[in-house]
């Protein structure tokens, strides 16, 4: 009967250490795809940002066509974020709030914009991605 507690003890142990491994694994994996956010912002690579957004995005192509609006009207971009918290909802669902600094040029002009957003994200096939509030 002890060893039987024992092993009980142990597997919920493992249960435990399994859960917040994979949960690390997947802030980790989010943060990389906030991150490469912001070097196709930074990069106004407009196919890059497009890959990190869910094939469901609400208004996707409207979304693309305003980012690529700003990619077009500034000379320079650079996107800087801060403060970032990621709350897994679930193993296909989550939400990142963060604050960030973009920092755009234009006609000789900097101009600076600090904001805070609240991004859902759905793990897919093809990883992480962005399935709500840009």
């Amino acid at each position: 009967m002890k060893k039987l507690r024992l092993f009980y003890k142990l597997f919920v142990i493992t249960l435990l250490l399994l859960s917040t491994a994979c949960e690390q694994q997947d802030k980790t994996a989010i943060s990389h795809l906030l991150d490469a956010r912001d070097k196709a912002m930074s990069e106004k690579n407009i196919d890059a940002f497009n890959q990190l957004l869910a094939t469901n995005y609400p208004d996707k192509q409207h979304t693309i066509g305003q980012i690529n609006l700003l990619f077009h009207q500034f000379n320079h971009i650079h996107i800087h974020t801060l403060n970032r918290h990621i709350h897994l909802i679930n193993d296909e669902h989550a939400e990142c709030e963060q604050s960030y600094t973009i920092s755009a040029q234009a006609d000789g002009d900097v101009r600076n914009i600090v904001q805070r957003e609240q991004l859902q994200l759905t793990k897919t096939a093809q990883g992480w991605k962005i399935s709500a509030g840009l």
